[in-house]
């Protein structure tokens, strides 16, 4: 599905004045958390509900994603980047090997370990978790047609980067954020 994407006239750059300060207290403020949060438990559901549908549970499925988004993936690297041990990681990957949608190679860089890969079951599996989600965006889209996309987009991510400054700084150690 293709969504054309409106060039903004000129004139619709013009940053548009606030009638209020931007506080936690206020109404766009609120309005905003509001429909973020919204977003965000509508997608943990889709992942949720897609990871049932192929047997899978949410952590399992945050691994295929993750195995499928990162090249040379080391146990170890997976581990950290889903916050459990390497040996949860061992028990999880026997199972994702076992449902056919992960494979072990020899590292070639470290005899001593391996890596993780998508069998082809796995990429299919994970791309159409892609491109479900990616439809479910173009129909918000579509049912939008006045948004301009160039600031929706900012607007979402200067969100994403403030919610990672925010937490980055009760966590005390600093990040690095996709855009």
């Amino acid at each position: 599905m293709t969504i054309p994407v409106p060039v903004p006239e000129p004139a619709d750059e013009t940053p548009t004045p606030r009638d209020e300060q931007l506080t936690r207290e206020s109404p766009v403020v609120q309005a905003v958390a509001a429909a973020t949060a919204a977003a965000d438990a509508a997608h943990r559901r889709l992942r949720t509900v897609f990871a049932a549908s192929v047997g899978l549970s949410p952590l399992e499925f945050n691994a295929l994603m993750h195995v499928g988004a990162v090249a040379d993936l080391t146990p170890k690297a997976l581990a950290a980047h889903l916050d459990i041990t390497t040996g949860a990681v061992t028990a999880m990957t026997d199972r994702l090997v076992g449902a056919g949608l992960v494979e072990r190679e020899p590292n070639p860089n470290d005899r001593r370990s391996l890596l993780l890969a998508l069998t082809a079951t796995g990429a299919r599996a994970r791309q159409s978790m892609i491109d479900q989600y990616h439809d479910a965006i173009a129909r918000a889209l579509e049912s939008s047609p006045d948004v301009r996309i160039e600031r929706l987009v900012a607007v979402l991510d200067n969100t994403a980067s403030a919610i990672g400054e925010t937490s980055d700084a009760i966590e005390g150690t600093p990040t690095i954020h996709p855009r």
